[in-house]
């Protein structure tokens, strides 16, 4: 199953089970300071867990562009980070008067999902908070989220409880959002690969202490491309598209496809930056001296870097780039010609320099 089955399948699912649709949010949100959009729905979720009042309860989903700066240190090193990537989530914020409800119902609507796309339960191991510290106080195990997955069938000795930070949420700065979190792996040839995860918002960051909110959220996210290349038989995300097409149509640049072969990871770091740039331009983001700004720059700069090294024809490349992206995401995105335009000239006026 592809990328747009899967998309097609979420919405389907999501729609079937009376969750809301909601639009994706632009990428440069205004609840990630000095980041870009970091997942799906926030702009919904993040003002209802602030309220110092009651909030009726609502259910929605979403598939939204996200990319978290941390991914550009190893896109193309990695086996499984893009950074750019589809995220499909779904869930309920507000006034939660029963966590174990709402969670119960989720977890089993995301077994649910996961087996319509063809993924078994029985194939996941699961991690869950074995406990943190923070500020004095100490958040017990999550037996809670442990008890609910055992109720649905999920074995004991699938369920890892982890220690430290690692699935509680902790966002820095004041009244950022904190909570369990339970993440989602299979197991491919590379290694354990996260296919979804699920996060509980109760508390507010208080910097010297998590104030316990009035309102809830739990939410479930996919993955949607580690999805598509979770179900595939490659042993690497840039084996699949659309890489997979835009490699096939780079081989002459390169002479031959054992040529591109040998690069074969660099070129996949041209495309991710270059896909990522030009949605974020798309999005009416511009190379200024914002921090946002100052990050395109930076992703530019090893774009450049890696083009000039493998001295890459500016032109070719982004002919065959934008026939690659229009084909593979047009029917989601209306990319604007000019955005492939600006990123082609911003390319051209660093490559004349560092000629």
């Amino acid at each position: 199953m592809d990328l747009k089955q899967i998309i097609s399948q979420f919405n389907k699912f999501t729609l079937e089970n009376k969750y809301r649709a909601v639009e994706r949010s632009n990428l440069l949100s205004p609840y990630f300071e000095g980041e870009f959009n970091l997942s799906g729905a926030h702009g919904y979720l993040i003002p209802a867990i602030r309220s110092k009042k009651k909030v009726k309860k609502d259910a929605i989903s979403v598939v939204d562009l996200c990319i978290r700066k941390v991914d550009g240190e190893i896109i193309g090193i990695s086996p499984y980070h893009l950074l750019l990537f589809e995220m499909g989530v779904f869930g309920e914020f507000g006034h939660i008067l029963n966590r174990e409800e709402v969670q119960q119902k989720q977890f089993s609507l995301l077994f649910d999902f996961l087996e319509e796309i063809g993924i078994a339960k029985e194939k996941l191991i699961i991690t869950v908070s074995g406990g943190v510290g923070y500020a004095g106080k100490y958040f017990n195990e999550d037996t809670q989220t442990i008890k609910i997955l055992q109720l649905l069938g999920v074995n004991r000795n699938k369920i890892i409880t982890t220690s430290g930070r690692r699935n509680f949420m902790l966002s820095r700065g004041i009244d950022r959002l904190a909570g369990y979190n339970v993440e989602f792996f299979i197991k491919k040839k590379s290694g354990y690969l996260e296919i979804a995860s699920s996060n509980i918002y109760q508390y507010l960051n208080k910097i010297t202490h998590l104030e316990k909110t009035v309102n809830m959220g739990v939410g479930c996210g996919f993955g949607l491309d580690r999805l598509s290349y979770a179900l595939s038989n490659k042993n690497n995300i840039y084996d699949i598209e659309p890489f997979h097409s835009m490699f096939k149509e780079l081989i002459p640049m390169f002479n031959s496809s054992i040529s591109l072969d040998l690069i074969k990871y660099k070129v996949a770091r041209i495309i991710e930056l270059s896909k990522s740039l030009v949605f974020i331009i798309n999005d009416g983001i511009d190379f200024n001296n914002t921090p946002q700004g100052k990050t395109m720059k930076r992703y530019l700069a090893k774009l450049t870097s890696e083009m000039k090294f493998l001295e890459l024809d500016t032109g070719g490349f982004i002919k065959i780039f934008k026939n690659g992206i229009c084909n593979y995401y047009n029917d989601r995105y209306k990319i604007k010609t000019s955005s492939y335009d600006y990123l082609e000239s911003k390319i051209d006026e660093i490559l004349i320099k560092i000629k």
